[in-house]
């Protein structure tokens, strides 16, 4: 693990040309949008160096409620968007992959982010995403 951060409720690092982010579970949610904006946009320009990486977003430990709110606001934010490659997400139960992945369909059915409940297939997905990525380049 590269530069790890641990800003407020979030833990951040890069790992395999990926930026990681745990949210733990005592994120409440209640944080302003702006406040939440920059502390993501703040780090990944930080640990991304300017090169796009994919990220992934760990929220194992939210509750379903949490899970859905962050995955909202991060999942429709433009600007944490166009600094990363990709977005991807873990979570810990099937209903919680089943809702944000028909959350993520109607949010952005021309590009829906992926969700995962394995952390192994997720950092392959977006180990790949890379080599895609860059083998156009």
């Amino acid at each position: 693990m590269e530069n790890e951060r641990l800003v407020n409720n979030f833990k951040f690092w890069v790992d395999k040309e990926i930026i990681h982010c745990k949210i733990f579970n005592n994120f409440d949610g209640a944080k302003e949008i702006d406040d939440l904006e920059n502390i993501f946009l703040n780090q990944i320009f930080k640990l991304s160096g300017d090169v796009h990486m994919p990220i992934l977003f760990d929220m194992e430990d939210l509750s379903f409620t949490n899970a859905i709110k962050v995955f909202k606001f991060l999942s429709n934010n433009t600007l944490i968007k166009s600094l990363v490659l990709s977005k991807t997400f873990l979570v810990h139960s099937l209903p919680s992959q089943i809702s944000l992945n028909v959350q993520s369909f109607f949010c952005n059915p021309g590009a829906p982010d992926l969700i995962f409940k394995n952390s192994k297939s997720a950092v392959k997905f977006c180990i790949n995403d890379t080599r895609t990525y860059n083998s156009l380049n």
